[in-house]
This record gives structure tokens, sequence and C-alpha cells, in this order.
């Protein structure tokens, strides 16, 4: 529906947003597309008016890792998640395609548990410094894995309507190795920008995006993801910034459990995410 105004909580919905996206490097939509979907949105222009306040809050991160720990910034490493975003999307809808998401969204869920479980430091101990995984020694391998990562992100968005932060963070810190959770976060935010615009391109011209309510989503999420970064790099330990993320993880799970969920009970034919 199109809204005159829209709601008061609103604002509040995009300073979550910014704090969400701030502290963890991963996108707000898993935030504001349900707060949206409460207003009355139908489910595409939620998803699609979410996405168009990433990009910038995203970029505000980035700024305020620049100003508070500027050695936080592996810069490369963006670019190369970013590289393999288009190519995971691409990649996604061919397998969506040919093969049936039900199992395959199920094994990720389980993915995302077990990593929480990692995350919470149940299951090992808790990450505070960066961890040896398969590429600590080897700038290029490094570079290499963050591609494959890119594009698994991508794949996942187009399977499951996940991705980004998701599954770029931990697979930075469990996976290429040599990466603390700081630098995680800020490499996520940065691969972020392009991939979200060419996305927000795709949404607006199919005019998924009610403009109405991104001014408000924006007013609370840049300050916020801001406050959040400065929190992040300057009060909060690694320990506490891993199982928040943990946390993060088992929301993600039980919403893609929940959407399953509604989507069976609609019938074969109910409209998948987007």
């Amino acid at each position: 529906m199109n809204a005159s105004r829209p709601p008061v909580w609103i604002l509040p919905c995009g300073l979550l947003s910014g704090l969400v996206s701030g502290l963890l490097g991963v996108g707000g939509g898993l935030v504001v597309s349900p707060m949206l979907l409460l207003s009355g949105l139908p489910l595409r222009k939620a998803t699609g008016t979410a996405l168009a306040v990433i990009p910038l809050v995203a970029l505000m991160a980035i700024v305020a890792d620049l100003v508070t720990l500027p050695g936080n910034l592996r810069i490369w490493l963006g670019f190369a998640i970013a590289l393999g975003g288009p190519l995971g999307v691409h990649l996604g809808k061919l397998i969506e395609e040919r093969l049936p998401s039900k199992t395959l969204g199920t094994l990720f869920q389980l993915l995302l548990v077990l990593t929480a479980i990692r995350s919470l430091g149940l299951w090992g101990e808790l990450p505070a410094e960066a961890l040896p995984g398969l590429a600590s020694e080897s700038f290029w391998l490094q570079q290499g894995l963050a591609v494959l990562l890119g594009i698994a992100a991508g794949i996942c968005s187009v399977l499951f309507g996940v991705g980004g932060g998701v599954v770029v963070v931990p697979g930075l810190i469990f996976l290429v190795g040599g990466i603390d959770f700081r630098a995680a976060t800020a490499a996520s935010l940065l691969a972020m920008v392009p991939t979200t615009l060419f996305s927000l391109r795709a949404a607006i011209a199919g005019g998924r995006v009610e403009k109405i309510y991104v001014p408000r989503l924006l007013l609370g999420a840049i300050p916020a993801a801001a406050l959040a970064v400065w929190l992040r790099n300057t009060w909060m330990k690694p320990q506490i910034l891993s199982m928040l993320f943990g946390a993060f993880l088992l929301f993600v799970a039980a919403k893609m459990w929940m959407n399953r969920a509604t989507t069976s009970d609609s019938g074969p034919h109910s409209p998948r995410k987007s």
C-alpha cells in the first residue's frame, strides 16, 4: 500500500538497522523488511525499500571505520568479495531453476546454526583474535577465497533471501583466516556498497521502492551505523561481538524456518521472498 505518511516507529526501525549493520557487518534488510511488512507494504516493496537503505548506511560505516580504526579496512578484500557477488547471483538463478531449494535451504539453516554455535563459543573457543584458517599467510589466496565467498553470498541471496554479511563475515573469520572480527565486518560492509547499488537499480526500475519511507529510515540508520562502528572498534571486546553475531545467525536461521513454514502453509504457488 502507499501510505501518505510512514508510521512513527519507522525511525526506531532505522536506528536498529544501522546498529546491526555497523556492529556485525550485515545489511539491515533482515531488520527493516519485517517491519515494513507490518506497516502494510507488500513483500516485494518491503524488500526493495529495505535495499534502498543499505548502500548509504554501509558507506557511513566505512567512513566511521576509516576514522576510528584506519588499519581495519582491507580494501582489496572488500573488492574481491564484491567481484564475486554478481556471478553468485547469476549462478543462484540457474540453481533455482534446476534444483529444489527445500533441501538446500535445510542445509543452509544447519550451517547457520553450526556457525552460530561456533561464534557463541559453545564449540571451541570464542574467536577473540584472528584464526589460522586456510589462507592466513597468503594475500592472493585470501583474495581468491574472498571472491568465492562473494559468489556464495550471491547464491544464498537468490536461493534463501539472505546473504551478504551472514555468509561473508563468518567465512572470512573461520574459512579464510588471518582476519579478525572487526576487519571481517569492515570488508563485508565495503563489499555491500557496489553490490547493493547494482540490486537497488533493478529494484527502482521495477517500482519496488516506496520512497516515502526511505528518508526516515536513513535518518535513523546512518548515525546509528556510525555509532555502532565506533562502539565496535573502540569499546566492545571481540568476544562480545562474536556472541552477538552468533545470536544474529540464530535469528536468521529461525526467520528462514518461519518463512518456509508460512510458504508451505500457503500452498505451492505462494510468492518467494525476492
